[in-house]
């Protein structure tokens, strides 16, 4: 055992940790019919799968056969033998296309689709014509010895060459696969169900999960999903197919087979243009036929592809569907199956995490969406509400100016009546030219004033308001009051839109007349103020007082 050998037994023996003292033979031996591939010695292993792999072995040797017995090539750069022993390793890249390969599996064409309805009328039990069995049987005659040859070669080539023997004339057996469809219209197409043709032919219903679709369908699903496609092609006319139906298909290990790994299973008849097409791609000579296809290599080194594994064909003669050649033909599918299922097995587990990290990073790409869309969110929130924020802030700043403005008009508005009317001398005053009003207020406090005829009512609201102003800074001077209406007041004109609004109402109460600040009502037209009148003030708003004017 090589160095490389040992590598790959150490490699073995740190994951699975198995027992030398009683597995190191089996062990060796699963590990040369997996090729030194771990992970399908590992999957082997853990599954307890020591039963074939003495068949395995023996397939593995035909695989290898062809290998071990081409000259050792010589790696220019290290001098390491290539395809010489076991010893050798791993297979250098740079001759990866000397392995074998398995023959490649390709979806049918849509050609077949075309010749629907043209060639109908021809049958294809009719027997085949050749060209020169004429000039064969002549030569026949002369020397038998050409005839014996020619059956001869038609035994052992007739399976590879077919096309070239049915041409000499020497296959014309029933078995063999037909130049072309038989069913070639519409409307007998339209009737064609494989399903129901097992179903007629066994009596019964069959248990088969037969693939309801084309081939090209199942071949689609087979790959994508990584399951095993099993082909069977049967020929409706022969009583061959028949046969292989109540044995073969009819056997509860085929059907436990197929269900066991849930396999694809596509049944054609070559009566059919579809099926026929698959024949010919795929190269059946003879019906029945059976492929298994799937997606790996020869080896388990080389890149996986969808391939043909296995083909079966030539079931001529009553031996071939004895029990003891199903038993023989069912281990031959299950050994193929578990020799390459671990392939499968590694691509499903990829697939599987491949599949996981593109949903995860479809929910991470989503949550970052999600999470951009609430950012965009909170910041135009943030946003609007800091336009609102300063639209209060300036709607508060245009508040806070207009009141200002409205103290700095009232103040102008007291200081000028100050200055005209509140303190003029009244004791030249002639009786007619002025009335005598009695104010009093809330408290019971009254004063008694002169109004001349030529003043208005706003000029006795204007009356109570300057003393309640002078009033509410009874705590200074009259003459600092004054000073400080003057300072507030002399860059503002009474004059003009301010509307002055007092927070007190004047009543008359005998008779009951609520007066209104109107600045064209003299007070000589007012009956209940002239030539005398009482008044009482009552405050609009308790809760405010004359803090507006304060300085």
């Amino acid at each position: 055992m090589g160095v490389w050998e040992e590598e790959k037994l150490q490699q073995f023996k740190e994951v699975t940790n198995y027992d030398e003292s009683t597995e190191q033979e089996k062990v060796l031996k699963l590990l040369r019919v997996c090729n030194w591939n771990l992970d399908s010695a590992c999957v082997r292993y853990f599954d307890n799968d020591f039963p074939t792999l003495l068949d395995d072995e023996t397939l593995n040797h035909e695989v290898n056969a062809s290998i071990n017995e081409r000259p050792p090539m010589r790696d220019p750069f290290n001098g390491a033998g290539i395809g010489g022993s076991a010893s050798a390793g791993v297979f250098d890249n740079r001759f990866l296309d000397l392995i074998p390969k398995l023959p490649k599996a390709v979806t049918i064409s849509n050609n077949w689709k075309f010749q629907i309805g043209i060639l109908h009328g021809q049958n294809i039990n009719r027997g085949h014509v050749s060209m020169l069995a004429p000039v064969v049987f002549i030569l026949m005659l002369f020397p038998r010895l050409l005839w014996a040859l020619g059956w001869g070669l038609d035994k052992l080539l007739g399976s590879t060459f077919p096309n070239v023997f049915r041409f000499l004339g020497y296959r014309t057996g029933p078995t063999d696969f037909p130049r072309r469809p038989l069913y070639l219209t519409k409307e007998e197409i339209s009737h064609y169900d494989i399903k129901n043709y097992i179903d007629e032919t066994l009596g019964e219903t069959s248990d088969l999960p037969v693939f309801r679709g084309g081939f090209n369908d199942a071949f689609n699903r087979s790959k994508s999903e990584l399951k095993w496609l099993v082909c069977v092609l049967l020929n409706s006319q022969s009583d061959t197919s028949r046969k292989f139906v109540k044995t073969y298909l009819n056997d509860e290990r085929f059907i436990e087979f197929v269900k066991r790994d849930q396999m694809i299973l596509y049944i054609g008849d070559v009566s059919y243009p579809e099926p026929h097409e698959v024949g010919q791609v795929y190269c059946a000579y003879s019906v029945p036929f059976i492929s298994l296809i799937s997606n790996v290599s020869a080896t388990g080194t080389t890149m996986p592809m969808m391939s043909v594994v296995s083909k079966h064909q030539s079931f001529e003669g009553d031996k071939r569907f004895t029990p003891e050649e199903r038993r023989k033909l069912m281990r031959r599918l299950t050994r193929i199956v578990q020799r390459y299922e671990p392939q499968l097995i590694v691509q499903r587990t990829d697939k599987q995490e491949a599949d996981l990290s593109r949903v995860l990073r479809e929910q991470q790409d989503s949550a970052y969406q999600e999470s951009l869309i609430k950012d965009m969110k909170k910041q135009e929130q943030k946003k609007r509400k800091q336009i609102i924020q300063q639209q209060q802030l300036e709607e508060e700043e245009r508040q806070r100016e207009s009141s200002e403005r409205r103290k700095r008009l009232r103040k102008a508005a007291i200081y000028h009546y100050y200055i005209q009317k509140y303190n003029r001398d009244t004791s030249s005053w002639i009786r007619g030219e002025y009335t005598t009003i009695q104010l009093r207020n809330n408290k019971g406090q009254r004063v008694i004033r002169k109004f001349n005829k030529e003043d208005t009512t706003f000029d006795v609201f204007m009356f109570v308001e300057c003393r309640d102003y002078l009033l509410a800074h009874g705590d200074q001077s009259e003459n600092c009051a004054i000073k400080v209406l003057k300072a507030d007041s002399k860059d503002e004109q009474t004059d003009g839109p301010f509307e002055y609004k007092f927070k007190f109402d004047l009543i008359s109460p005998m008779p009951r007349l609520r007066l209104n600040p109107d600045r064209e009502q003299f007070l000589a037209e007012v009956g209940e103020l002239w030539p005398n009148g009482s008044l009482l003030i009552e405050k609009v708003d308790e809760e405010e007082t004359d803090s507006e004017s304060d300085v």
